[in-house]
């Protein structure tokens, strides 16, 4: 048996935000990882920029810092350039490379004292009295029974909270309408200065899809962009149908998206200055948006957003447009009103149900619209450091004082 303060559980942006932002606090904290490595989206399934750091805007507002920006600064003493830039979608961005990704979370973890344990997945929670007591952890040596006072859930697929019964607002699996999955690849073989041609693309595709058995679906040729340090060039065309949580769905997307990987670069081919273009890498795993979602006791809304609502208990900032998939390869973008965020409320990440269980990144309480904002990697750090933090100063009772979250919160360098 070892005991902890906090137990987080994923280490993605919301994970590493949360284990750090508690260790701050004089929490002795433990964040579990499934892969050999953290980073999350970012690292796990090629996911490389980083969105909602900055509203929208001529000028880059940033409006999360804290944990986030603490990152950032790791990656720029990497050598990665983190000056924002603007994306396709017309809204602010940061580039990034994914080995300096992984480097920057290890060292950010260590500076911090959070112990990280890595190659391990917890696959069950003990609960007694509405609080979850302690959670199994295996890895290859076997299974760890690891004690907390609080614990804050950032698997993405709502891991943690699905263990310890949590009531769900969005239960995910078969039946359920999902946001679809991407699938990026890291093309490389391209000259320095050659960029996409749309219209060239768009005629290549439409030739491409008159008698392909499966079409690339954005017609316009979906995401090219340049990476920092190597150069490469990323590449998201692909989306597909998966419930993102059973073994079965997730082999099946796994196989189709590797085929359309290798179909689809013959066509990129076939664009001047593409010739030699080759497949660098795929993700460990395909790029899931949207699983299980449990329900929190103040869950974000479609009008939080579109009215750009501010809150005397907010706890953090999202600012990225409500992105919603609505099927594979077709996007819909609604901007943020106000003054280009709203205030994620200190009950979002609190789960409704299970008093010491907080909340990070893409498994907050929200919404299916708003949903479609609060999922992405840069909002993910404010929520996780909003989550660890309130896990860390919740006392027994777990009850967390929201003033002086605020307040702790406000001393490491979040902006609420």
């Amino acid at each position: 048996m070892q005991t902890y303060d906090v137990v987080v559980v994923g280490a993605g942006a919301g994970g590493l935000a949360a284990a750090v932002g508690a260790a701050r606090t004089g929490a002795r904290t433990l964040l579990v990882e499934r892969y050999g490595f953290m980073g999350g989206a970012a690292t796990n399934a090629q996911v490389f920029a980083y969105c909602g750091f900055l509203a929208r805007g001529e000028t880059a507002r940033q409006v999360v810092r804290g944990v986030g920006q603490d990152l950032l600064l790791e990656l720029r003493a990497l050598g990665i350039d983190i000056a924002p830039v603007i994306s396709k979608s017309g809204y602010w961005i940061i580039m990034l490379d994914p080995e300096a990704t992984k480097l920057a979370f290890d060292r950010l973890a260590r500076k911090n004292a959070v112990d990280v344990r890595l190659h391990s997945r917890v696959v069950g929670a003990r609960v007694e009295d509405g609080r979850i007591r302690s959670v199994a952890l295996v890895d290859h040596s076997g299974t760890t029974t690891v004690e907390a006072a609080a614990f804050v859930d950032a698997s993405g697929e709502a891991t943690l909270a699905a263990l310890s019964g949590a009531p769900l607002s969005q239960p995910g699996g078969p039946q359920a309408h999902l946001q679809a999955a991407s699938f990026p690849i890291r093309i490389g073989g391209v000259p320095e200065g050659v960029t996409l041609d749309r219209a060239v693309m768009a005629e290549l595709i439409r030739e491409h899809n008159k008698t392909a058995a499966m079409p690339i679906l954005r017609d316009d040729g979906g995401v090219v962009s340049r990476l920092p340090l190597s150069r490469d060039m990323w590449w998201m065309a692909i989306d597909l149908e998966t419930d993102g949580i059973t073994g079965d769905s997730l082999t099946e997307v796994e196989f189709k998206a590797r085929e359309l990987a290798w179909r689809n670069l013959e066509v990129l081919r076939r664009h001047p200055g593409f010739e030699q273009a080759y497949l660098v890498s795929t993700g460990p795993q395909i790029g899931i948006r949207e699983t299980r979602r449990p329900a929190s006791r103040a869950d974000v809304t479609e009008q939080d957003a579109l009215q750009g609502r501010r809150h005397a208990d907010g706890i953090g900032r999202a600012a990225w447009p409500m992105e919603v998939h609505e099927a594979p390869g077709r996007a819909r973008f609604v901007d943020i009103g106000g003054e280009g965020f709203f205030d994620v409320r200190a009950g979002a990440v609190e789960a409704a149900g299970i008093s010491n269980l907080r909340l990070a990144g893409r498994v907050i309480g929200s919404d299916p619209k708003a949903y479609g904002s609060i999922r992405v990697m840069g909002t993910a750090f404010a929520t996780g450091h909003a989550a660890g933090v309130s896990a860390a100063l919740a006392t027994e009772d777990a009850a967390t004082d929201i003033g002086l979250l605020r307040k702790t919160l406000e001393g490491q360098g979040a902006v609420i």
